[in-house]
């Protein structure tokens, strides 16, 4: 969906205008919005999320057999998915390594099954992004790996295993802070285990993933830190990951 189509809910939250795209990822965009109040200029981020992404995945569903309250309800349960990740991330507000989640609004669609999720966020600037302007300090490292523990403690407060640190969710804010963001793969552990049970679902970033995430095994808080000892071997490694040719020899599909 193009920022035109979210600008059919301007004013977003009441007070709130799309002005740019930002960014985007498998499931959402986000866009800067921007406010005026009293001659003050205020901005923040806007993810919008719309379930599902194509009418296609509808027909399919119907064509597979299943009547529309069925599809409907189907859908509805990854709205709601989607609205209980918001509220997980919104828990870990304020903290200044955590990316503010500020508030969501879900619309269902007039015509067709369909329902578009808008969160606010705070502004910030991508670690991808960032990286593409400058190279990062052996220190400024260093103090992305505390930042980034610091926000995980936080999660494992609340039993929250993130489950996809990757540098897409990592941002830089305008003092030089580092935080973590994207909950929408987050899960909450089983408080007395403090673990999934095995064979649960595969969820994150292959790149990053720990082992035991990979094969599908029980795992716990330290798949986390294992994502972000990688994110922290690549900005130490040339960018490039391990288990790869040494840098800035080419790599393959193979490898």
């Amino acid at each position: 969906m193009t920022k035109d189509y979210y600008k059919q809910y301007e004013p977003v939250f009441g007070t709130w205008r799309i002005t740019k795209p930002i960014g985007e990822g498998c499931f959402s965009k986000v866009f800067e919005i921007q406010r005026l109040d009293f001659g003050l200029v205020y901005k923040a981020a806007l993810k919008a999320i719309t379930i599902p992404q194509d009418p296609a995945q509808v027909r399919h569903m119907l064509d597979q057999g299943q009547d529309e309250a069925q599809v409907r309800s189907y859908f509805l349960g990854l709205v709601q998915e989607m609205v209980k990740k918001f509220i997980l991330a919104y828990k870990l507000k304020d903290h200044p390594n955590i990316v503010n989640y500020e508030n969501y609004q879900v619309m269902e669609h007039k015509n067709g099954i369909g329902w578009d999720i808008l969160i606010q966020m705070e502004l910030l600037t991508p670690l991808n992004r960032y990286l593409r302007q400058q190279i990062l300090s052996r220190q400024e490292v260093i103090k992305l790996g505390i930042d980034l523990c610091k926000a995980l403690e936080l999660c494992w407060i609340h039993n929250i295993v993130h489950r996809d640190i990757k540098p897409g969710n990592i941002f830089v804010s305008k003092y030089g802070d580092f935080k973590l963001g994207d909950f929408d793969t987050a899960q909450v552990l089983d408080r007395s285990s403090s673990s999934t049970s095995s064979g649960s679902t595969v969820r994150g970033t292959y790149d990053y993933m720990a082992p035991e995430v990979y094969r599908g095994e029980k795992y716990g808080f330290s798949a986390d830190l294992y994502s972000l000892g990688l994110v922290l071997y690549q900005l130490l490694n040339d960018n490039r990951l391990p288990f790869l040719p040494a840098a800035p020899a080419p790599f393959t599909y193979v490898d």
